[in-house]
């Protein structure tokens, strides 16, 4: 940051980015800090190239135009390209620097971007990453994320209390602080990751109930630090289990912390519907898709969790819970319908007895 300190416009500029989003204002901020080494070579900053592109002494689209060249010299990954630039164009438009988008297309060329297909884990996948995992911490994160389909910053905020274990399935509120939307959610987990946080609560006794369940110290209520330290845990075990293969031409490795959200994903989308799914893990769905709490509960412990399940003896016994459940609805329904007939016969016969329909209706 200190490439920008003395920019009055750029801390005008991130601040005001910064009122929506923490995460946008980094991103941006990044962006503005490679623009600034860029304008190095052209004894400008950001702050000083404004009054001069508003004046047009110097061609703007030249200038975002080279600052693309340098990136890519830089090699930066193509997405994180588009973003930097994106940020310094917005950064240009907040002062009143006019981009033509047409123009901005024809005079400054991004480069494609090519994106590899995502396939999701599979629990036969992740139980065998589990197989080389002894960290109490991060298997329980990893069956979690499974199971619920978090994302890994909300994971690694949750507090002891926002989790409702009094509850079949177990009840998680996401806080809304910590969302990619901004809106807060109630979902649930299976009983495997219900178990492995009881175990990882228990063995830090001394917590509170706002208190972080993943982080080390109890007094770290950062999610930011505790979501780096499960992800320098997970590269580890990664390695371990020889399992960090890369993405072709890239150094990005091919199985992330994101990866089991899409394995969640494509499960309970599955078993259910697009919109429960979407409404599950927390992505735009139809205003007019509405469930009482109950019935989402019901759907999730019934057609989601056997699915959503690692270990195959947890896996049969929640199979087996969720037939007995079936039996005992098919049983109550039965006999619901047993009383609708045998009550169907006795009106019938009243009807063709009007001496015995009198008496009934005089009683």
């Amino acid at each position: 940051m200190q490439v920008l300190a003395k920019d009055t416009r750029v801390n005008t500029f991130l601040n005001s980015i910064g009122r929506n989003s923490k995460n946008s204002r980094k991103s941006y901020q990044t962006g503005l800090i490679h623009f600034a080494e860029f304008l190095k070579g052209k004894k400008q900053t950001p702050d000083t190239i404004v009054p001069i592109l508003q004046n047009q002494r110097i061609n703007t689209y030249e200038i975002l135009d080279n600052f693309v060249s340098y990136l890519t010299l830089k090699e930066i990954a193509t997405v994180s390209l588009r973003i930097y630039v994106g940020a310094v164009r917005s950064y240009l438009e907040f002062h009143d620097i006019d981009i033509v988008p047409s123009k901005f297309r024809r005079r400054v060329k991004l480069p494609k971007f090519y994106p590899d297909s995502q396939e999701p884990l599979s629990l036969t996948d992740i139980r065998d990453l589990l197989e080389f995992c002894s960290n109490t911490r991060l298997r329980t994160y990893i069956l979690l994320l499974t199971s619920t389909g978090l994302r890994a910053t909300e994971a690694a905020a949750l507090r002891i209390m926002d989790i409702d274990f009094t509850t079949n399935p177990t009840k998680i509120n996401v806080r809304k602080e910590y969302t990619k939307t901004k809106r807060g959610r109630t979902i649930y987990c299976s009983d495997e990751a219900t178990k492995h946080l009881h175990k990882l609560i228990e063995i830090h006794k001394t917590k509170g109930q706002e208190d972080l369940i993943f982080a080390i110290r109890n007094k770290t209520n950062k999610p930011s630090s505790v979501y780096n330290r499960l992800l320098e845990h997970f590269e580890r075990l990664q390695h371990t289990a020889d399992k960090d293969a890369r993405k072709e031409n890239s150094k990005r490795r091919k199985i992330t912390l994101h990866s089991f959200r899409r394995t969640a994903f494509s499960i309970i989308n599955e078993q259910t519907n697009s919109e429960y799914a979407n409404w599950f893990l927390g992505h735009n769905h139809s205003v007019y898709w509405t469930h009482k709490e109950q019935k989402k509960r019901d759907i999730y412990r019934t057609k989601c969790m056997p699915f959503l399940t690692i270990y195959q003896e947890t896996r049969d016994n929640t199979i087996e819970a969720s037939l007995k459940e079936k039996d005992r609805t098919i049983k109550l329904l039965s006999n619901r319908i047993g009383d609708i007939e045998r009550n169907q016969k006795i009106l019938m016969d009243l009807m063709q007895d009007p001496e015995q329909l009198k008496k009934k209706l005089e009683s």
